[in-house]
């Protein structure tokens, strides 16, 4: 029943794909919401994620011209003082509150730098592109975006497919993270030659996003890189101890110890590849996903 429950949602979904003009893939967010209630785990576990203590931790942040030093637009970042002091003090251009059990997090998605891609009013946010790369049809436009993301993440038995989804997560710049596929006809080794130096490109509603490696905010390390859907944190390549983590080959994730989550997790790392194969996920979640909207 689970199998054939599995092939019904993977038929609505291919029903329902909007796919962009530089090949990136885009299901709706009903889609996703879909097969999140469908999931039915045999067992499921919930995960500590105790904060480190810090006295120096901020308040409320509320900025009104945040500005990165990354020569892209300035943003508003707004933090509630009940958000957790790693958001206060990782995240930008985003406004955060603890409503219930979730992280509701609202963004613009423009990025704090430059990019490519920004036109018209934003161009003198502009930049060329790297040698051997070239531009999507597409152009950066203001969203809004709104993720509700369990503030407990629970591990479920049950896999849920993002292949095709957007919004699977964000990043500390408050930019949203697709996975590594790309629509159906094209190939994401296509695709990513239309990234930006900043390993970022719109797909045709204007929405930014990053499926590999985001070089503004990690290259390489051990750099906090956002939360995913999930609930789930998101690191560098490397761990807190500079090695490079083996990940689980189906969710991409390794148990983990931070100093943002001192008792024991889950964490997604950025791939210990180059170019196209150093992604953020692959095609599966390793909890149940909150919802994007």
């Amino acid at each position: 029943m689970l199998r054939l429950r599995s092939v019904l949602l993977i038929a609505i979904a291919a029903f329902i794909w909007n796919c962009d003009n530089s090949g990136g893939s885009d299901l709706s967010s009903t889609a996703v919401l879909l097969a999140a209630s469908q999931c039915t785990p045999t067992t499921t576990t919930t995960m500590p994620t105790t904060l480190t203590s810090t006295a120096s931790c901020p308040a409320a942040i509320n900025e009104s011209n945040d500005d990165l030093g990354f020569g892209g637009p300035t943003c508003v970042t707004s933090i509630a003082a009940e958000a957790p002091c790693w958001m206060k003090t990782s995240f930008h251009c985003v406004t955060i509150t603890v409503e219930g059990s979730n992280y509701v997090i609202t963004t613009n998605d423009r990025p704090p730098h430059k990019s490519t891609y920004y036109t018209g009013t934003d161009s003198t946010y502009t930049e060329s592109m790297d040698s051997g790369f070239h531009t999507n049809p597409n152009h950066i436009i203001t969203q809004n975006i709104t993720m509700t993301i369990p503030t407990t993440p629970t591990v479920t038995d049950c896999s849920q497919s993002n292949a095709g989804t957007d919004s699977v997560g964000i990043t500390t710049l408050g930019v949203v993270i697709f996975n590594n596929q790309a629509a159906p006809g094209d190939s994401f080794a296509t695709e990513y030659y239309t990234m930006d130096p900043s390993q970022g490109h719109p797909q045709n509603t204007g929405k930014y996003h990053y499926h590999t490696e985001p070089y503004k905010i990690t290259n390489d390390d051990d750099n906090m890189v956002g939360i995913m859907l999930d609930g789930f944190p998101i690191y560098g390549k490397k761990n807190q101890s500079g090695s490079y983590p083996t990940l689980d080959s189906t969710t991409h994730t390794t148990s983990c110890t931070t100093t943002e989550f001192v008792d024991s997790t889950y964490c997604y790392h950025v791939e210990n590849q180059t170019g196209l194969n150093g992604y953020i996920i692959g095609s599966y979640f390793k909890g149940t996903p909150g919802s994007v909207d």
